[in-house]
């Protein structure tokens, strides 16, 4: 039973839930890192360092980055821009024996610029053969791409990157949260698509980055606080959990709360 009025707010009358925040790290100074996990770590699940930025720092940076983040429990993930790169100028293997010495634990593949998505099965292998659990993130980092795929195209790419071994399929919306997977301008086809995701897939499985205050809304809206959301900055870790808990305007009334 609650026995502080904080904690009669937080478990009596918001909602619990199993929806994981996983954050983007765009290369936060080291003090801020830590000071961060301190005070978020129980609505981490998990963080991935952006993009290239951790490799502009002196290594003793990124490994402290590392110990910290053991200690809190919080697993820790290189982009998936890192990995379309070192895939197209034949670094994959030294990447994929870095996590490994890194002890990283996990690794996340991506189609959206560079790499070709039926290259993906054999990449997606070779991670799985060194024990890495594998994200594969499903989109274009170009607009006017992302849009071309359609809703048969998205699930057909989602399917092979399952049936090769993947572990999550991350659903691409960049830095934005608008224009990409299932939030396009186009309504119509983003409730084809939710649908057609629903009915194949767990949603455990399935990570939809949500970065903005706009697409967490919507996505706890629409698929409830369960939901995975990904590429949250830091400094809105505790929004996004008043938003999947019901403690914030916008989803205090939602029917799934009552």
């Amino acid at each position: 039973m609650p026995t502080t009025f904080p904690q009669i707010i937080t478990t009596q009358i918001g909602v619990t839930h199993t929806g994981k925040n996983y954050i983007l790290d765009k290369g936060m100074p080291l003090l801020m890192f830590g000071a961060y996990i301190k005070s978020f770590a129980p609505y981490i699940g998990m963080i991935k360092l952006g993009w290239t930025t951790w490799a502009l720092f002196d290594q003793h940076e990124l490994d402290a980055k590392i110990a910290l983040a053991k200690h809190y429990h919080i697993p820790l993930c290189l982009g998936g821009t890192l990995f379309e790169i070192c895939a197209t100028e034949g670094y994959y293997q030294q990447l994929l024996d870095y996590i490994v010495e890194k002890e990283l634990i996990n690794i996340e593949l991506a189609s959206g610029f560079a790499v070709e998505y039926h290259e993906l099965p054999t990449l997606i292998k070779q991670a799985t053969d060194r024990g890495l659990r594998v994200l594969v993130e499903i989109g274009y980092k170009n607009q006017e791409m992302d849009d071309s795929l359609s809703v048969p195209e998205r699930i057909g790419h989602i399917d092979s990157a399952f049936r090769a071994g993947a572990d999550a399929v991350i659903l691409e919306a960049r830095e934005a949260g608008e224009g990409y997977s299932v939030f396009k301008t186009n309504q119509a086809k983003n409730a084809d698509l939710v649908t057609q995701l629903l009915k194949s897939y767990d949603l455990d499985k399935l990570i939809f980055e949500a970065p903005t205050r706009n697409s967490q809304i919507q996505m706890v809206q629409l698929l409830g606080p369960n939901v995975h959301m990904a590429n949250i900055p830091f400094d809105e870790i505790p929004r996004i959990e008043t938003i999947r808990r019901g403690l914030h305007a916008d989803t205090f009334l939602a029917s799934k709360y009552r």
